[in-house]
């Protein structure tokens, strides 16, 4: 990116902050910015965004996303390029990866050594009975993007967690009674704590029994957020239960 681009794109993620769009903000901080010119005309044709892989693969598909970008970047770009008030186009594509040295042999080995996690398996199991298969984000099984969106806000805040952790307590000598899967394990500060995304409202009785499995163990901080907060609303939802969280600490 050049100069003039490097700074369209900082002054947009700033923008989108100002207007409380911080979710959003937080995809474009690992993109790159590029203007698309016509030379012969001097007046720029399209803002195109590379996003990283699995950020793009969160944009591609919400309409929502793309707009606001869409209209955060060209209020920015306004009377600062030549194309006085006609609206630019946006484009997203995904960000190519730089190849380095011995590239193949390495992504070779990284495949010949690779082993699936001890992690997400009663999702895997569900899935595979419905002839579908979990998101892989950063090397990780999510039964959802909302779950990634709030994967990416833990990782943003560097807070310990556990994505789809299989917790073991052998009380009954059955897997399904005794094997149990939460959406996140969270560690802040000493202090443990459950945060799941929830899909079924109808299922009190359920997740009721399950929490309890959990807190006869001592894990008193269990919260449940709707999979629509999650995904519109990360840094709300981990802000508060991480807030939550602090007031279990012994």
């Amino acid at each position: 990116m050049n100069e003039l681009e490097h700074k369209l794109l900082r002054t947009t993620v700033a923008y989108l902050i100002e207007w409380n769009f911080h979710e959003i903000a937080s995809l474009l901080v690992e993109s790159e910015l590029s203007l698309n010119w016509d030379y012969s005309n001097n007046y720029v044709e399209e803002y195109i965004i590379d996003l990283p892989i699995s950020t793009h693969n969160i944009v591609d598909k919400n309409e929502y996303f793309k707009n606001t970008i869409s209209k955060a970047i060209n209020k920015v770009g306004d009377k600062h390029l030549s194309n006085l008030s006609c609206e630019i186009s946006v484009g997203f594509r995904i960000k190519l990866i730089d190849f380095e040295e011995n590239w193949k042999e390495k992504v070779k080995e990284i495949i010949s050594n690779f082993k699936d996690p001890n992690q997400g398996n009663i999702t895997e199991i569900v899935f595979r009975k419905n002839n579908k298969v979990p998101y892989i984000y950063n090397e990780m099984k999510f039964a959802s993007k909302s779950e990634i969106r709030i994967a990416q806000e833990l990782e943003e805040k560097k807070v310990l967690f556990f994505p789809l952790p299989l917790a073991v307590r052998a009380d009954t000598g059955s897997l399904f009674n005794d094997h149990r899967e939460v959406d996140f394990l969270v560690c802040q500060n000493g202090n443990w704590g459950i945060l799941e995304v929830a899909y079924h409202p109808d299922r009190y009785e359920k997740d009721s029994e399950k929490d309890i499995w959990f807190k006869k163990s001592g894990i008193l901080c269990i919260q449940h957020y709707t999979a629509e907060n999650c995904f519109n609303s990360p840094k709300k939802v981990v802000t508060e239960f991480l807030e939550i969280l602090e007031k279990y600490k012994k």
